[in-house]
């Protein structure tokens, strides 16, 4: 039999779960750097001033729901002073809505919708368990090719 090829079939779960794993964790850090970054902007009210479609809904080639997302302006008042902002990607708005943002004191031109750590550590979380399944799944496979191997020298030494 084939050692490479054997441990090649073995091995599938561990070579997809150690990588998205790895994905995983470093995504999760970059937002969680992103997000505690933005942990000091104050929260406040904004007004939607123009929401546009920025791609329709659609069925994409797998056959997933992908929901409609909006180009949508929005006018806050911070430090005394009126700022119009845009936010990308976002669901559908109508203007004169009221919404929930948050702005960087230091420059009230810098917006985001969320200063959450939620997301970044689930992220984390879900990527250290797919790396340590990846891991069990690899000894596994180590395991069974070892134990295959000496199967094969029993019968071959009958």
């Amino acid at each position: 039999m084939n050692s490479i090829a054997t441990i090649l079939r073995e091995s599938r779960l561990a070579r997809f779960l150690i990588p998205a794993g790895v994905i995983l964790i470093v995504f999760g850090l970059v937002v969680l750097v992103i997000n505690t970054g933005n942990r000091d902007y104050v929260r406040t009210e904004a007004t939607v001033t123009k929401a546009e479609l920025e791609q329709e809904a659609h069925t994409d080639s797998s056959g997933n729901r992908e929901n409609a997302t909006y180009t949508v302006g929005v006018k806050y008042t911070a430090d005394g002073r009126e700022y119009e902002q845009e936010l990308y990607g976002m669901s559908e708005y109508k203007p004169g809505d009221r919404v929930t943002i948050y702005y960087d004191p230091a420059d009230p031109s810098r917006i985001t919708m969320t200063v959450s750590l939620i997301m970044p550590i689930i992220l984390i979380a879900a990527g250290a368990a797919a790396f340590a399944g990846g891991i069990v799944s690899a000894v596994n496979s180590v395991k069974k090719y070892k134990r295959m191997k000496e199967q094969e020298r029993e019968w071959a030494n009958g």
